[in-house]
Formats: C-alpha cells, structure tokens, sequence
C-alpha cells in the first residue's frame, strides 16, 4: 500500500441520512462516529455543509488546503483561531480514533442514505466520494456544489412524486 493510500484510509466517513423534503430542502441526520458530534440533525443541505466543515475544522481532517475567506474583521478572526486552537488534542485524538473505527452500516435516512468521504479541501471547496447506500452506487466529486447536485438528485423522484399530486389536488 503506498503513503497515498495510507492517508485515504485514516480519512472520516460520513453518514448522511435524509429523512425529508420540505419546500426544497432536504431535512436528515448526520452522523460521524463520534459520540459527541452523532446523529446531529440539519434543516437544509446549507446547514449540512456547515456541520461537516466545522468538524473537519476541529480535527484538521482533512487539512484545508487555503483559509476561508470572510467579512469578519481580524480581531474575530483572531478570536475563532484562539477557540479551535483551544480545543484539546485529546479529545481530538479520541474523535479520530472513534471515526476511524465508524461503522457505517447501522442507520437510514427514510429517503435515502450517503455514506460521504472527504478526502481534500482543496480550492475553497471539497473534492471526495459519495456512496449511495440503497442503491449501491458510488460517485467521485469534485466540488461541495457536486456534492449537493448528486445527494439532491438521488432524492429528487421523491419529490417530484410529492409536487405532482400536490398539482392534481389543486387543478
């Protein structure tokens, strides 16, 4: 096995359930082996994104490859930087050590279930794989905007179903 390998090996899973669509917005369950952060829910795909940034923040895993730029002035930039430089390296060490151990294979989403690997942070964006858990396919992507166009399309049918006989009841 070569370094490379070694590396992708160690990098976090993900499980995203998806249990609704309301309005557009799919509504789930994150979960990231770690007791502490497991089974957080998200109202939309954006509060999504913001949770599994976060984490990886905290663990540095994968190490973001340039800083996020923002309209924060230094001083609260300073600030955030002081806080996750705060947070323990053992406790750290023991939420690498608990997501390398993951098992993904216990809960579902009641529309459907990704199992999401991040392996870079690369270009202010992210670049991974995503396994579609129900039906047993799997996509590389090379970007977070990818990566919501491929989870909102596995649960699109469902919503379409929902639109139409919502238009059947009207007309």
């Amino acid at each position: 096995m070569g370094e490379s390998e070694k590396l992708l090996t160690f990098l976090p899973r993900y499980r995203v359930c998806i249990d609704s669509r309301y309005k557009g917005a799919l509504e789930g369950r994150v979960f990231f082996g770690y007791r502490k952060w497991d089974g957080m829910r998200f109202a939309d795909v954006h509060e999504l994104l913001f949770l599994l940034e976060k984490v990886m923040d905290q663990l540095n895993c994968p190490a973001a490859a340039n800083e996020m730029r923002h309209f924060r002035t230094e001083k609260e930039s300073y600030r955030k930087k002081e806080k996750n430089a705060n947070s323990s390296s053992a406790e750290i060490r023991e939420a690498k050590r608990a997501m390398r151990k993951f098992d993904t294979g216990s809960e579902r989403g009641q529309k459907a279930t990704f199992i999401l690997q991040i392996k870079f942070r690369q270009n202010a964006s992210w670049q991974g794989t995503v396994q579609w858990v129900e039906k047993k396919q799997e996509l590389n992507f090379r970007s977070a905007l990818e990566l919501i166009k491929i989870i909102d399309s596995a649960c699109e049918e469902g919503y379409q179903t929902e639109v139409l006989g919502l238009d059947d009841k009207i007309g």
